[in-house]
């Protein structure tokens, strides 16, 4: 990728954060989150870690934003019932239409355990030809993941460590503050 533009990406990255963390509406936030993702997935991408970038995308712009959305929706307390009708008419057509997308794009993937499907005719081949002669691990997946990949799968498991530690941190705080209240 072009340098301006992973400056720009990594602009875009912090004043999505700083925004984040300073809006007071919770779905504005989610909304914000959500960016903070797809800019981090474009970064990713432009660093050529694409299964980084997809798995970012994916889970951190997709499902959790999805996930957090359901749990606001949940937890917000409605004056009156939201069982409308009308809004069934308009869901159910586009959730069938949605499944049908997808049916439909999947009669392009290739079959199972196909050879020659994309997958395994690039760098995977030479992985596994090559990786008892030059690692000494009898493991494909383990010279793949500790041998080729070491710093990659470093950064990941950093990653997830941090996401424990700091959901960790703001669980404790969140209930030493309610130890501190009492009911009346």
């Amino acid at each position: 990728m072009i340098v301006p533009l992973d400056i720009l990406l990594f602009i875009t990255l912090i004043a999505t954060a700083i925004l984040a963390l300073h809006v007071k509406d919770l779905l504005a936030a989610t909304a914000l989150l959500s960016a903070y993702s797809l800019f981090a997935a474009l970064l990713f991408a432009g660093l050529s870690a694409l299964d980084v970038a997809l798995v970012e995308a994916a889970l951190g712009a997709g499902l959790t934003g999805v996930l957090f959305i359901a749990a606001i929706l949940a937890t917000t307390r409605h004056s009156e019932p939201r069982t409308d009708p009308r809004r069934r008419l308009v869901v159910i057509p586009l959730i069938v239409a949605f499944v049908g997308l997808m049916l439909y794009a999947s009669t392009d993937l290739p079959d199972r355990g196909d050879p020659d499907a994309p997958a395994h005719t690039g760098v995977a081949t030479e992985y596994i030809e090559r990786s008892l002669a030059e690692t000494q691990t009898p493991n494909v997946v383990t010279a793949i993941l500790a041998d080729y990949r070491s710093q990659d799968t470093l950064g990941e498991t950093l990653v997830i460590v941090t996401a424990a530690l700091s959901a960790s941190l703001v669980l404790a705080r969140r209930r030493d503050e309610g130890e501190g209240t009492e009911a009346t």
